[in-house]
């Protein structure tokens, strides 16, 4: 009984790091709360407008170690990068976010930028769906979280 028990166990657990692995690089739509909001502003060091917004949406894929994210608003100022969210799926409790979006500008660095995060830390937020065709936002720079705003944020 327990060989069967642990060969039952072992093809879950093979299954899962399949899965795992075939979803590593695929783009999805989620929100932060509030509260993640304000850890991941300290963790890079920047406004992400959580004074006035209860929540923000992201696209966001996995790769290796890392959690890449791209904030997004609803706001159309000057000079901005659109980002068509009809070509993510989107669940229920996320089905309010308008089609049309643009990619979040940074007020303090002044750009549009793609955030690499430690998954290990950033496990809370609402899983919206995958989505398909948005390569562009791969050519977006890249700002990295340094240790020592690992440190300072979660002290």
């Amino acid at each position: 009984m327990e060989v069967g028990f642990s060969n039952s166990f072992f093809q879950q657990l093979q299954e899962l790091v399949r899965q795992r692995k075939e979803l590593e690089g695929k783009k999805f739509l989620g929100i932060f709360d509030k509260a993640n909001l304000r850890v991941i502003e300290e963790l890079l060091k920047t406004d992400l407008g959580t004074h006035k917004r209860e929540r923000r949406p992201f696209v966001g894929y996995f790769y290796s170690k890392w959690l890449f994210v791209c904030f997004l608003t609803r706001e159309n100022h000057g000079n901005v990068m659109r980002v068509d969210l009809s070509l993510c799926n989107k669940k229920k409790e996320c089905s309010k976010l308008q089609n049309i979006s643009y990619i979040f500008q940074d007020r303090k660095r002044r750009g549009f930028y793609l955030y690499r995060l430690p998954k290990d830390l950033i496990k809370d937020y609402t899983f919206c769906g995958f989505c398909k065709d948005l390569e562009h936002i791969d050519k977006l720079d890249v700002i990295e979280v340094k240790d020592d705003g690992l440190q300072r944020a979660f002290n």
